[in-house]
């Protein structure tokens, strides 16, 4: 960790040296871009303007946690969106550029808003007369059936009093693999050669809404849904060399829906009262066949795993802030949430009878309080402080294995904003956290596709966790940004995956799960910016940048040596280059991005996959094609090479016999992408 350390201070150094010239023009401390400065991206939609904004990265903070504090660092009117499946971001992909009025970029400190940390987006909107914007993606790539059902269509205005959104989309996807698998087996048989195809296909149609009306002088209603569904059909062939012939598919039909209210109450002229309430659904059954030929002198398998979750969320919050003069701010909140998974599995072997999963029903009670304070220190320092607590009961039932479990766990968060000087900010951060569960984590699962079995751990307690994070903003020439961010966590019941002792059949055996591990660490070190290129000579080009690096480390729970987590990539980057040429309607651009392998740790296997080649695109743009955006993409161009390293064990890795190697190179082939795109 010291390493990373060190080569992250030299990187801000290396930033901070950066030509000095002047910063640009802000509004009380804050950034502030007006429509003309998108007009040559030619943006349809608020996040299309979002996306275009020098230096800023949308993030997500408070791990999905209630209602509370963290969330996304974009707000609308100086608020925060508080639905937990209607967001921001599908808010915004709804709202045409007509009713933008301008977005401003600001230090979460300064805002009193709170949970939020680093540079926060607020889009400032203006609603008139009823304006709209669609968006149709067909896309094409080799192997994969044609895709013509991607889109999306959106109104937004005001008619009197009723400020609305409304959006229909249709999230759809197609993709496609192959390549060679080698299979090594540990006890001397012949090695394996197959020829594998993986197909994908989903369909995700959703509409959205989103209401405001005022219900009284002081009063103001916000209304938010969501509902739609989700399709997928996983195909997955595996042709041996010498006759056998393995089919697995996966299907699931789901469907979801979301309803959230919130009451604003406007207390005196620097006071306000918000209660809000959100409940969702959510329906999400699953089926995965596979059908086994086998090669001569062995025998075929036909397996059925089929999968039932119903779970749902229901939350109640208050919040009263206020303020006491020009530069202290206060919120009291309080919450209380519910939150339940009620799963239902059976498995069935060549046509026999079928083994029933005893079903399992997990739920939560929470209810968390805070208070925050946000105040200025000098005329520079912007700090907000925030203390809270968190009582929860969780409950499950698994084959008779009950339990019921309460917990009090403090809660708090400071933030602090000083400007160092025009051009230079400095932010930092402290919290202490506690993590969202996922309940189907509780449950036993079988994957047929890669022959795995999951036990559900229903012993499973939130990972808490103190989180600190520390930010350098340099500012040069005309909005141009490089930001560089250091992130670091010391967490305690970490989740990751461990072994449990499961009752088969009357017999205790070891079997891979999601548990919680005792102690575990991070670090994370990030560089990201926006550079023009009219400062090297190129009117109308701008690069867009980030680069990560992290590491981590907790003790494995079967060699009891350390390691990193779990999926963990301990390097990421991406950069895109976009040239707008002046004076015409047409823009092209290119872009690279990978990433360094990840690694998955279980009870019996170790498997890495990585893709070394990255995944180079290029773009040409006519931003006014009969009044219409069009844009036409071409994605991995250098088709980058899926490969996986799968080693089985016979029984526990660290001490067991190996049973086989599974190594695999697969390729995804190019894919086009033309996105025509306009407002009405």
């Amino acid at each position: 960790m010291s390493n990373l350390v060190r080569q992250g201070l030299l990187a801000g150094a290396a930033v901070l040296a950066l030509t000095g010239a002047a910063a640009a023009q802000e509004d009380s401390g804050r950034q502030v871009y007006e429509p003309a400065f998108f007009e040559r991206f030619a943006p349809q939609t608020a996040f299309d303007m979002i996306e275009q904004i020098p230096g800023f990265s949308i993030r997500e903070t408070g791990g999905g946690r209630g209602l509370g504090q963290g969330g996304t660092n974009i707000l609308i009117n100086g608020e925060r969106v508080t639905s937990k499946d209607t967001d921001v971001i599908e808010i915004l992909e709804n709202t045409p550029v007509q009713a933008v009025k301008r977005i401003e970029i600001a230090d979460a400190a300064t805002l009193g808003v709170t949970g939020l940390t680093g540079q926060v987006a607020n889009v400032v909107l203006e609603r008139n007369e009823m304006s709209g914007s669609f968006r149709w993606s067909p896309e094409f790539q080799h192997g994969a059936k044609p895709l013509f059902t991607r889109g999306s269509v959106s109104v937004t205005g005001k008619r009197g009093d009723l400020n609305y959104t409304l959006g229909l989309s249709n999230g759809s996807s197609r993709s496609f693999e192959e390549g060679p698998e080698v299979v090594i087996f540990g006890d001397g048989r012949p090695d394996e050669d197959r020829f594998e195809r993986t197909r994908v296909a989903t369909e995700l149609p959703s509409i959205t809404a989103a209401l405001e009306f005022p219900v009284g002088e002081r009063t103001t209603l916000n209304l938010r849904s969501s509902a739609g569904t989700l399709s997928l059909e996983q195909e997955e062939t595996s042709l041996g060399f010498d006759g056998g012939v393995r089919i697995s598919k996966l299907s699931a039909d789901q469907w979801f829906a979301n309803v959230a209210a919130e009451l604003t109450r406007r207390v005196g002229d620097d006071a306000s009262l918000k209660v809000i309430a959100s409940q969702n659904y959510t329906e999400a059954p699953l089926v995965n066949d596979i059908n086994a030929l086998a090669r001569p002198n062995a025998a075929d398998l036909t397996a059925r795993f089929v999968n039932d979750d119903k779970s749902g969320e229901s939350i109640l919050r208050t919040e009263y802030a206020w303020k006491t003069n020009k530069k202290v701010s206060w919120e009291l909140a309080g919450e209380v949430a519910y939150n339940f998974l009620d799963n239902t599995s059976s498995l069935v072997i060549n046509n026999g009878t079928p083994t029933l999963t005893p079903p399992t029903y997990v739920d939560e009670i929470r209810a968390q309080s805070s208070i925050t304070r946000g105040f200025t220190l000098g005329k520079k320092l912007a700090v907000q402080a925030s203390l809270g607590s968190e009582w929860s009961q969780i409950e499950a039932d698994s084959e008779g294995n009950v339990r019921s479990d309460e917990f009090f766990r403090p809660k708090g968060l400071l933030t602090v904003a000083y400007p160092f000087t025009d051009d230079l900010d400095f932010r930092a951060r402290i919290e202490r956290s506690v993590g969202q569960l996922d309940f189907s984590d509780f449950v036993d699962s079988t994957d047929l596709t890669e022959e795995r079995i999951q036990g559900g751990n229903v012993n499973l307690v939130p990972q808490q966790a103190w989180e600190g994070e520390v930010e350098l903003e340099r500012r040069f020439s005309d909005k141009e940004k490089i930001i560089f961010r250091l992130e670091g966590a010391l967490i305690e019941d970490r989740v990751d995956r461990i072994v449990i002792l499961t009752d088969v059949n009357g017999t205790l055996q070891l079997t891979d799960a999601v548990g919680n591990i005792d102690e575990a660490s991070s670090a994370k070190a990030t560089v990201e910016g926006t550079v023009f290129t009219k400062r090297w000579g190129l009117d109308g080009g701008r690069i867009d940048f980030r680069g990560t690096r992290e590491t981590s480390r907790l003790e494995d729970p079967l060699t009891g040596e350390d390691r990193n987590f779990s999926l963990v990539q301990q390097w990421t980057y991406f950069v895109n280059f976009r040239h707008d040429i002046p004076g015409t309607p047409y823009a092209w651009g290119t872009g690279v991005v990978n990433a360094a392998p990840r690694t998955v740790y279980r009870f019996n296997e170790v498997s890495r996959a990585e893709t070394p080649q990255p995944n180079l695109s290029l773009f040409v743009e006519h931003k006014d094609f009969y009044g219409l955006n069009l844009n036409i993409r071409a994605g991995n161009l250098l088709n980058q090479e899926d490969v996986r390293d799968r080693t089985i064990f016979v029984d526990r890795r660290d001490t067991s016999a190996l049973n086989r190697i599974e190594s695999r190179e697969r390729i995804d082939n190019q894919v086009f992408r033309i996105t025509l795109s306009g407002t009405f």
